[in-house]
């Protein structure tokens, strides 16, 4: 597969290389990039520099073997091979940025996208991590084309705070299905299983532990989820507990399966993270609700609109 890379994150990664090894004392690398440098503002125009600023620093960044070691990896994906029209690795601006997506590729009757994959400058400092950033990239590339996967580009979310919670939900669940087949593999990846059931954990703490690890559990084994099957998890609290439908703990999550984050308020049946604790203190909007909803029970849950509205209503009564 034809490979490319961004001249700025080449340009950051070689200045990086150049500090870090000045800062073990160690010039040699330093004196060598400058005596190929400091002639082309010599012996070139000031609009030749800037490709010939790029030749030098390709060749260095080839001298330090990182085309090699990328290309390793991608080498471990042979399916990529005729799905994808090549690759690109570009520089990422924060932590945040970093990460792979598709883009269109220049053999467009073929339909085939180029894979994108972000790093920051940093990463090319430790090649181990590296390495394991890369494969775990390529893995999430991997079933973006798989037909299987079904992936999709789209919104996650009806508004903005719903397209963040869904989109976290989304990326940990993927992680969780990408890292947990690439350890299987007997492959080496960012993140081992009990750091990803500690992401996991973070984002339903109102669910019971044993719950929880029950569900994580299947998910961590998985070997087929796909882009739809995901998207319900991350949308839907109650498909994440229906994962464990048939296991001891099932009884648990009967209890429990209305009141938790992106559930539906059975009053008004959206969706709801804003779920008003200790409803049953306060027997006034209790007896108001039992009127209009008469098989409510303050365990089912009302969320924080739904009280305002009744707050409101006896106020105005």
């Amino acid at each position: 597969m034809r490979l490319e890379y961004d001249p700025s994150l080449i340009e950051e990664v070689i200045f990086g290389e150049l500090k870090a090894r000045e800062g073990k004392g160690d010039f040699s690398f330093t004196l060598e990039y400058h005596s190929c440098i400091d002639p082309v503002y010599e012996n070139f125009p000031s609009d030749e520099r800037p490709s010939q600023f790029k030749k030098i620093e390709w060749a260095f960044f080839k001298k330090l073997e990182f085309p090699k070691v990328i290309k390793e990896i991608f080498d471990e994906f042979p399916e990529l091979e005729g799905k994808a029209a090549g690759g690109v690795v570009a520089k990422a601006v924060n932590p945040f940025d970093e990460g792979s997506y598709l883009t269109k590729g220049m053999n467009q009757e073929a339909g085939q996208k180029r894979i994108v994959v972000k790093l920051l400058p940093d990463r090319f400092q430790e090649i181990s991590y590296l390495r394991k950033l890369v494969r775990h990239e390529l893995m999430h590339a991997s079933d973006m084309l798989s037909e299987s996967y079904g992936y999709r580009d789209e919104r996650l979310g009806g508004n903005p705070m719903e397209e963040s919670i869904v989109k976290e939900r989304y990326s940990t669940f993927w992680d969780i299905f990408v890292d947990g087949r690439l350890i299987r593999k007997g492959r080496e990846t960012i993140s081992d299983k009990e750091s990803r059931y500690r992401e996991f954990e973070s984002l339903y703490k109102k669910i019971p532990d044993e719950v929880k690890i029950a569900v994580f559990d299947v998910l961590w084994q998985e070997e087929s989820l796909t882009h739809d099957k995901i998207l319900r998890l991350a949308k839907d609290v109650n498909e994440v507990i229906k994962i464990s439908e048939g296991l001891p703990v099932r009884q648990i999550l009967k209890k429990k399966k209305n009141i938790f984050p992106g559930a539906q308020c059975p009053l008004c049946q959206f969706r709801t993270y804003h779920w008003v604790e200790n409803i049953e203190q306060d027997a006034y909007l209790v007896d108001a609700i039992k009127k209009d909803f008469p098989r409510w029970e303050p365990v089912d849950g009302v969320c924080g609109q739904c009280i305002e509205a009744y707050k409101v209503r006896i106020t105005v009564c």
